[in-house]
């Protein structure tokens, strides 16, 4: 299966990622650590071949769609790259889903085989009847009456594998949408887009190299974990911290003070969450101590607010450098260099992408306008799996339309102010819900918030802000939605002030930390 396009890199890309770490200076460090279990690079590597051997005794033919829900740990790369070493399609999918999303996921995307965690098998039970392409299943983590379990498949095979000599055009991986703004989406990746994306970000940009400690709380099932966890570290030979648990901010901090990472890549949500257990519980200089070998932290997902920025340099001395990737660009494309962070914005263009804002007809805007960011680069995807009206409506001159609303300033920092579809219109003019958001989280009662448009008494569309406290217990609600409302005042010019605030106790997030604003809007509506 091909993708029609021309790659400077050509080959099947899991040689490309093992080719340093299976060197003998290399190959028995440690590549995953799992608790107190430590897999070393060459073992990441028999247990990827035994897939791939796996796979082909299956009869699963090059091209074929093979589904894992796996949690983060061995049983993760050796899937995903196991078919991609043999030709098929791996297609990670989220561990935290209802059964209906499991039955469009593997029906809309016509996986021949299904890898599951043990966990999944009673939901998995639930539409077994209804997955009308699915063969076989089978399970990881734990035996499960019923069900092949992996570890004894994989026994059954060699540790060697004949790699099928793909094509860096071919697809290899399809990885579905969050749905942070609707229904998910498969996107088509090639060989040759986990090579660019790990040139010039993983290695480039970002600067993952040998002996690093990476700790990524986002999940290896997204696009962001997926990068940090296994490709990037795999070829430039670094060691990930694997939780195979909920990304807490009390558990990755349990993993951050024992490990003492080099990298961290997480998303503002966790930040915010385990900066606030650093000054209430872990304390001042036990969170320096543990911040020892870190050169710099790496935020995605969505944007980093200026006084998360701000309070974590004051009080830990971290600098961490926000930045901007999509599923439909495989990684990140927009990073803050280190030691030239500017403090609410994305950061630059990463070497070897372009970024361009545009209007409604696709002209390019002129600097300091607000407009669609266009991204072009060699890892942007090739399409929505069988939604051919979705990718006419995303891709445009080589690039993908990101959904941003974003400007670029004189010194070619971009700045995202909101969703496409977030953007409000208010007395004729345009306010970022961003901004709105930025302003609220100086006040130091907000741990977090978000903003969309609301219909006053008169169908006029107005902000209104959904706030989670720091301290969920103390305050008094109606005298701290007001005091918020005159700290807004305080900010913001008048139009962009909240009409309305209403306090949560959490908002409503996609597993990698992004809070689904589609929600809160569908809420009001009702």
């Amino acid at each position: 299966m091909s993708a029609g396009k021309t790659a400077a890199y050509d080959g099947n890309i899991t040689n490309y990622l093992f080719e340093r770490c299976l060197a003998p200076e290399m190959a028995n460090h440690p590549a995953f650590v799992v608790g107190e279990t430590i897999y070393s690079f060459a073992q990441i590597h028999e247990r990827t071949n035994r897939v791939a051997n796996l796979l082909k005794a299956m009869k699963v033919a090059v091209g074929d769609r093979v589904m894992m829900g796996v949690i983060d740990g061995p049983d993760f790369p050796a899937v995903f790259l196991g078919a991609i070493r043999m030709g098929a399609v791996a297609v990670a999918i989220n561990t935290y889903l209802k059964p209906t999303d499991y039955e469009y996921y593997v029906n809309d995307s016509g996986a021949k085989v299904l890898f599951i965690d043990h966990s999944l098998v009673p939901i998995i039970e639930e539409i077994r009847a209804n997955l009308t392409n699915v063969q076989r299943i089978v399970v990881s983590g734990r035996k499960v009456e019923g069900y092949p379990f992996l570890d004894d498949l994989m026994a059954e095979h060699s540790a060697a594998a004949e790699v099928h000599p793909a094509s860096g055009d071919d697809v290899a991986f399809l990885l579905y949408s969050s749905g942070s703004t609707g229904a998910p989406k498969g996107v088509v990746h090639t060989h040759a887009h986990i090579y660019w994306a790990t040139e010039l970000f993983g290695l480039g940009i970002q600067g993952v190299r040998a002996g690093d400690i990476i700790q990524c709380p986002p999940k290896m099932f997204f696009a962001f974990g997926l990068g940090n966890q296994v490709y990037f570290p795999l070829r430039a030979g670094a060691t990930v911290i694997v939780n195979p648990e909920p990304a807490t901010p009390a558990r990755i901090w349990d993993l951050w003070l024992k490990h003492e990472p080099t990298i961290v890549m997480s998303v503002p949500t966790l930040y915010a969450g385990m900066l606030k257990i650093a000054e209430t519980e872990i304390g001042q200089e036990r969170t320096r101590r543990a911040l020892r070998r870190l050169r710099y932290g790496v935020s995605g997902g969505e944007g980093l607010p200026a006084p998360l920025y701000e309070r974590w340099q004051e009080f830990a001395g971290l600098e961490i450098l926000d930045g901007v990737g999509t599923t439909e660009m495989t990684h990140m494309f927009i990073l803050n260099h280190p030691g030239r962070s500017v403090p609410g914005s994305c950061g630059r263009v990463v070497d070897g992408y372009r970024a361009v804002v545009v209007d409604e007809d696709g002209r390019e805007l002129p600097t300091g306008e607000v407009g669609n960011l266009l991204v072009c680069g060699p890892s942007a995807m090739v399409e929505y799996w069988n939604k051919p009206e979705k990718t006419a409506a995303t891709m445009r001159d080589g690039g993908v339309l990101t959904g941003d609303k974003a400007r670029f300033d004189e010194d070619g920092n971009i700045y995202l102010v909101g969703r496409s579809d977030d953007m409000l219109r208010v007395g004729g003019v345009w306010v970022s819900p961003l901004e709105v958001e930025t302003a609220l989280t100086r006040h130091p009662a907000v741990l977090e918030c978000a903003v969309i448009g609301f219909p006053d008494e008169n169908s006029m569309i107005k902000p209104k802000a959904f706030v989670v406290l720091g301290d969920k217990t103390s305050a008094n609600q109606d005298r701290m939605e007001q005091e918020l409302k005159e700290f807004c005042r305080s900010q913001l010019a008048h139009i962009k002030c909240p009409r309305w605030i209403a306090i949560l106790p959490e908002l409503p997030k996609t597993t990698t930390g992004k809070i689904q604003r589609f929600r809160l809007r569908q809420a009001e509506s009702l």
